[in-house]
This record gives C-alpha cells, sequence and structure tokens, in this order.
C-alpha cells in the first residue's frame, strides 16, 4: 500500500519566492525518483501544500535522503506548520513523525472480518 504525505508551509518573512524556487526544484527531483508517485504543490493565499504519494515507506526514506539539501533549503524559506502522513508507515517514519509536533500519522481503518 501506498504512503501519502500532506505538508503545509508558511514563507518566512520575504522568502516566498525562494521557497518556491526550492518546492519546484523538488517537483522536478521528484519525477525521477522511482517510488514517488505523486508530488504536487498547491498556493493559497500566503501558505502552500505539498501532496505526495510514494510506493512504501522505503521510497519516501530514499526521497528524503536524495533530497536533503533541498529539503534544507525549504526549512529555511518556510515553517512546515503542519503535516499528515496516511498509511502503513515504517518504523523510522513513525521516529521522525513522533518527534515532530505537527506531524500526525493516520493509519489505514482495518477492513470488517468477511
Amino acid at each position: 500500500m501506498s504512503i501519502f504525505v500532506r505538508a503545509r508551509f508558511e514563507p518566512r518573512d520575504d522568502r516566498a519566492a525562494d521557497f518556491e524556487q526550492a518546492a519546484n526544484a523538488l517537483r522536478e527531483q521528484a519525477k525521477d525518483e522511482q517510488g514517488t508517485l505523486t508530488f504536487r504543490l498547491f498556493q493559497a493565499g500566503d501558505g502552500y501544500v505539498a501532496l505526495e504519494e510514494y510506493t512504501d515507506t522505503a521510497a519516501a526514506l530514499a526521497h528524503q535522503e536524495s533530497a536533503a539539501a533541498l529539503l534544507e533549503h525549504v526549512a529555511e524559506c518556510a515553517e512546515m506548520v503542519s503535516a499528515e502522513l496516511y498509511g502503513p508507515i515504517g518504523p523510522e517514519l513513525r521516529a521522525w513523525a513522533d518527534s515532530q509536533p505537527q506531524v500526525i500519522v493516520f493509519s489505514d481503518l482495518p477492513e470488517p472480518p468477511g
């Protein structure tokens, strides 16, 4: 099962253009990542949302690793005010999420028996 991520960002003072540049670079890089199924960016007012889908935990972690420098730049330009992870995340992603107070993990609702 795939993993979905929804992350909301608010640019730091006068850094919206820098954030957009870094976010667009992330989007371009994600196109070549084997396990990245979706990486979309949206804007409303002063805020931004990234919607991401990965084949599995390994793909999400591979994205984090390959995009580390860009993600650091994003963090310099904007604050991640909230994030939601959906699906069967592994222990490494769970540990990261648990260390971030603005992150919520939603597990799959079990199907009823029978």
